[in-house]
């Protein structure tokens, strides 16, 4: 693995620097190079040199340090790339209606074009649903998944609102299916996919119950016959994860559903074990 962590501030560069340091010596199959670097003018660079065959993973604060959408897409136009986008919702939206900040929000979406969008005439969430929106409109790839981050109960600007956006956003569902995967041991379990507020670092959360569920994939496939990992990519958006589709499914298994094993032995459920809907 080989990671580049880009700053343009010299002593940020610093600290992280220090703060590495207790990590080493590096495993030998790890290098990490640390860059203070404009990363308008050195990504681009950056990825003339990447192996386009590497799976690549970026990470990405695209308005506090500004890396305009024209270069997200052209690193979403790599083969087996991901990107994790930090979108800062509360900065951005004190300076939708800045007339100084016009020129960086159109750094950041690479034209003008946000200027004429109706989102600049909304208020509150519904303002905030249409400018996520626009956003991953000007996303050149297959899918976003957004976890959305609320104020912590520290933070003094306080109530449930959106503090900021984590954009997971790629061009094949199985990078999908596996991030939710990932993030879902970072919630719990009694919301949706946004932050809870009740405590630090809970990213997903499942309001939508188990029967939610069973409601959903006996309305949306009735009738249908479908393996078990293109039951779940078909249904990427919903906010649960293989073990819930299994539950679900075995409980289902002889009264609204059959089940032809092919990966699976015995009474498992997985991959492409084909479900029959009824």
């Amino acid at each position: 693995m080989v990671m580049y962590l880009i700053e343009d501030n010299a002593k940020q560069v610093e600290h992280l620097e220090a703060s590495l340091e207790h990590l080493q010596p590096y495993p030998e199959n790890l290098t990490v190079n640390v860059r203070c670097a404009d990363s308008r003018s050195y990504v681009p660079d950056l990825l003339e040199t990447l192996d386009r065959l590497a799976p690549s993973f970026f990470l990405i604060d695209p308005y506090g340090h500004p890396l305009p959408l024209p270069i997200i897409n052209k690193i979403l136009g790599r083969n087996h790339t991901e990107a994790l986008v930090n979108l800062m919702w509360f900065r951005i939206n004190m300076d939708l209606s800045n007339p100084l900040m016009e020129s960086h929000l159109d750094e950041l979406f690479g034209d003008d074009g946000w200027r004429r969008q109706s989102f600049l005439n909304m208020h509150g969430v519904e303002r905030e649903k249409a400018f996520l929106e626009y956003f991953k409109s000007r996303l050149a790839c297959k899918f976003v998944l957004p976890f959305k981050v609320r104020y912590d109960v520290e933070d003094t600007r306080g109530g449930d609102r959106t503090k900021y956006y984590l954009l997971h956003v790629s061009n094949h569902v199985k990078a999908v299916l596996l991030m939710k995967e990932v993030m879902w041991p970072l919630g719990d379990e009694e919301g949706t996919f946004d932050y809870s507020g009740e405590s630090q670092g809970v990213l997903i959360s499942s309001t939508p119950t188990a029967q939610e569920l069973k409601s959903i994939l006996l309305r949306e496939f009735k009738g249908r016959e479908l393996g078990f990992d293109e039951l779940r990519e078909n249904t990427w958006k919903l906010p649960f994860i293989e073990r819930h589709y299994r539950e679900v499914l075995k409980n289902l298994e002889g009264k609204d559903i059959t089940v032809r094993r092919i990966t699976s032995k015995r009474t498992g459920i997985s991959g492409q074990d084909r479900i029959r809907f009824k």
